[in-house]
């Protein structure tokens, strides 16, 4: 890895702590102990932007210093697997579909969340009502939005992928 390589990894994983630590952050109204997680995002927009090993160390490291910061819990320490691999396979399905259909392998990491949470019973699978999958859909539809936009802005500003 160059160095540049290495600053935008930096700044990504910098940007995954900052938003998991936001005040404004929210907690989940369908699973106790859990925020929306705004800044699942991050990893997928590493994986859109820089290919597949930027969206697996953004997502694998975010989600770890993450965990280690106040807002960590049992649920970041059980998303760093899904959110490394949720980075990854948009990096590895990027240039191969529009960025807006890659954009969706958030719903990847929502799964991969799910999995881990109700393996390692930090959510009952009773919990898997409309609502919540409802409340998992909206997340998703604003990550895209989230990364649509900043991916945007990046590219026009003369950001070179």
């Amino acid at each position: 890895m160059d160095r540049k390589q290495v600053i935008r990894i930096g700044v990504l994983v910098l940007a995954y702590v900052l938003l998991g630590n936001a005040r404004s952050i929210q907690p989940n109204p369908f699973i106790p102990g859990a925020n929306i997680a705004v800044n699942m995002f991050v990893p997928v927009l590493a994986g859109v932007l820089f290919g597949m090993r930027a969206g697996i160390l953004v997502g694998v490291l975010g989600t770890f210093l993450t965990a280690l910061t106040p807002a960590g819990s049992v649920f970041e320490w059980l998303a760093i697997i899904p959110h490394g691999i949720m980075g990854g396979i948009a990096g590895h399905l990027r240039g191969k579909l529009p960025s807006p259909i890659v954009a969706c392998s958030l719903i990847v990491g929502h799964v991969l969340n799910l999995v881990m949470f109700i393996s390692f019973n930090a959510m009952q699978t009773s919990m898997l009502t409309g609502a919540l999958l409802y409340g998992l859909l909206y997340e998703t539809f604003m990550g895209v939005v989230a990364l649509m936009l900043v991916a945007g802005i990046y590219r026009l500003a003369g950001g070179t992928d």
